[in-house]
This record gives structure tokens, sequence and C-alpha cells, in this order.
């Protein structure tokens, strides 16, 4: 019976291929968006694993992504006084600089330089990360760095070479092995005092990794941060995670809403077509029903063939979406990448099956209620 669907369909190549196109854009678009959501995903848990327990205190409404760190502005005065709460154990200050059109991706920089006390650098990197070529630099150090993998790769860096941030050259003492964690696979780690003279804040930071006692503790001493200092915001994991699942969500709405476009305009193509095929073929169904072909019979060979167009666009669909997937990482200069994950894959084709479901359902019917003596009559 497939032999015979995909023989029909193939008779009017220019009609099915437009309603093959008509798919295949729906389910690209269903599997690129899905594929970048599910690359924030798998790139925020790597991130939310990183700094587990800890609490991220930035200035309030300054902003929690890394562009915004610019305006957050915490004194010292702030930082002895987070230190002194009850439950935390430590709190170590630190500063960004995120050059704009620092080489790969369409806007988005290729590196950021990271500024922290070489002494807390396991606070950022955890304790089981290590340096892959070279070494740390030493406390009381100026003008040297640390880089990532990604930094290393991608810009050719290795120890020994100088490091240009802002117009200052900085030594590349080690590189850090790769982690899948973009802070520091992407990052240009040198001493805070160094990044605080070439951005201009040599007396205030602009975030601070706060760890807790207790691990457990995190939201309610973040909690007791925030209800000291109403000029400060303070999140745990936990917050951030909350936050992330809602930008997620959206993005994942975003792109049923896209399906839903595609689902009506997809079906509406598949009918289209099968109900122009059953009026070309009423003789020849016709013929059918006069040799003992059954309702069911003919029901099942149209549905057979509106399913066959739509599994075709679905899966040359799926290819381009996992192409454009790829695409993501070039343009936001390896940050995100887009991950089509095997459920997204199976459910963009069980979609695009659906459609075709959807749009022969009513041709089908049609052409299984055909009088034999009517559609042989013409």
């Amino acid at each position: 019976m497939l032999d015979l669907a995909l023989k029909n369909i193939s008779k009017q190549r220019t009609r099915t291929l437009l309603t093959v196109i008509g798919i295949v854009i729906g389910i690209t678009a269903i599997v690129a968006l899905g594929s970048f959501a599910e690359g924030i995903n798998a790139m925020v848990n790597k991130e939310l694993g990183a700094i587990a327990g800890k609490i991220i205190v930035t200035q309030k409404d300054s902003g929690g992504a890394m562009t915004a760190y610019a305006g957050s502005d915490i004194t010292q005065e702030q930082l002895d006084n987070i230190k002194s709460i009850p439950g935390v154990d430590d709190a170590v200050p630190m500063v960004w600089y995120m050059p704009r059109g620092a080489g790969l991706g369409q806007g988005m920089p290729s590196w950021f330089a990271i500024g922290i006390d070489i002494s807390k650098l396991d606070v950022m990197l955890g304790k089981n990360i290590v340096i892959e070529d070279g070494s740390r630099f030493e406390p009381g150090e100026h003008d040297v760095a640390i880089v990532g993998t990604t930094v290393a790769e991608n810009l050719n860096v290795k120890v020994g070479d100088f490091f240009t941030v802002k117009d200052r050259d900085f030594l590349v003492t080690g590189v850090v092995e790769k982690t899948d964690i973009q802070d520091v696979d992407s990052g240009v780690i040198v001493p805070i005092e160094d990044l605080q003279s070439l951005i201009g804040k040599e007396n205030s930071y602009q975030m601070v990794y706060v760890i807790p006692e207790d691990p457990q503790l995190s939201e309610s001493v973040a909690d007791e941060i925030n209800s000291q200092d109403d000029t400060l915001s303070a999140m745990s994991s936990k917050d951030l995670a909350r936050q992330v699942s809602e930008i997620i969500d959206t993005v994942r709405i975003f792109t049923f809403g896209v399906g839903a476009v595609a689902a009506f305009v997809g079906g509406l193509g598949v009918m289209n077509t099968m109900i122009m095929a059953v009026i070309e073929r009423k003789r020849e169904l016709g013929v059918m029903k006069a040799i003992g072909a059954t309702r069911r019979l003919l029901l099942v060979q149209i549905l057979t063939e509106s399913s066959a167009i739509s599994l075709i666009g679905g899966l040359v669909g799926l290819f381009l979406g996992w192409l454009v997937s790829f695409g993501f990482g070039f343009f936001t200069g390896g940050m995100i990448n887009g991950v089509v994950t095997p459920g997204l894959a199976l459910g963009s084709l069980a979609f695009a099956l659906a459609l075709g479901v959807f749009g022969g359902l009513y041709p089908a019917w049609k052409a299984a209620g055909l009088d034999p003596v009517d559609a042989l009559r013409g």
C-alpha cells in the first residue's frame, strides 16, 4: 500500500512539492526554535551546576546577564556587611569586562575578562577543575591571565602568549581544561585589581559570590542579604533556576505557537492536495470500489498518501532544523549551541505525521463514501 501511495503522490509532482515545502517550513521552525530552547537549558544546567549552593549578589535593577554587570556597583562597605551576615562563610567579589565585536559570532564576543582574587579561584572554577597547560598565576602578580579552552582554541592562544584586554597586555600563564561551562571556557581570568583599574572601578565590584556555611540555607541567607540592603539583589542558584525555567518555558510556548500556525497552514495544504487528488482520481477510485475495494481500504489508502507527504516534509524539516541548530553556536559566539534531543526529533516527526492525518481525514472520508456508479459515470 505504501508503494501505491508513493506512486500516486508522485503523479502531481509540483502540487506535492509545494505541499511538502509548507510542511518543511513549519517543522524546520519547530526544530530550530526547540533546539535553541534545549541549548539554553543545557547551558544553564551546566552553569547552575557550577554555582550550586552559592549566592550571586549584584546591584538591584542592574540585571542578571553579564552585559548588565557593567551597571552593577557594589562598594567595599557593602561587601564587608555581606561577610558579617550570620551564615555567610565567604564572599568573593568579581568584576567583568565584555568587549564588543571581539571576533566570533554576530555581535557576540568570543571571550570576556573576569577579575578575581586568584586565591579564591576555586570558588568560580570548582576544586575538580584543573589547569590543563601551564599554571595559575600567584597572588600579588599583575598583568597575567588564565584563559579558557574556547579562548585558547578559537583565538589560537597558548601559554607564554600575550592577550590584550582593553589595550593592556596580559601574559598567559595557563589554560583551563574544557568544562562546558561558558563562564570558564570563554573566560580570560586576570587579577581583580588589574581589571578594576581598566574598567574604572578601583573601589567597587560588579558581582559577589557568596558561599553560605550550609548550602541548604542558601535561600535564607539570600533573603537576609536582601532584607539588610535594599539596593542589592541576592539570588540563590534555586532562584536563578526558577527564573531561567520561566524564560525557557516562554521560548517553548513560542515554539508551540509556531507549531500551531504550521498545523493550520500545513494541514490545509495537505487537505487541499488530497481533495484535488480525490477529484482527479474519482473514476480510478470508482473502479476500485466496483471490483471490491472496501470503504476501509480507500480510507487507509488516502490517509497513507497524506501521511507520506507530511512525513517526507517532516524528515526534510528535521534535517534543515538540525542544520540551523548548528548555526546558533556561530551566531552566539559559541555561548549557546542548539541541541536537537531525541524527544524533539521524534516529537517533530510525530507532529508532521499528525498534520498528514488531519489533512487527509476529510478527503479520505469523501473517497470512502464514493458511489462506484456515480464515480464511473464521471
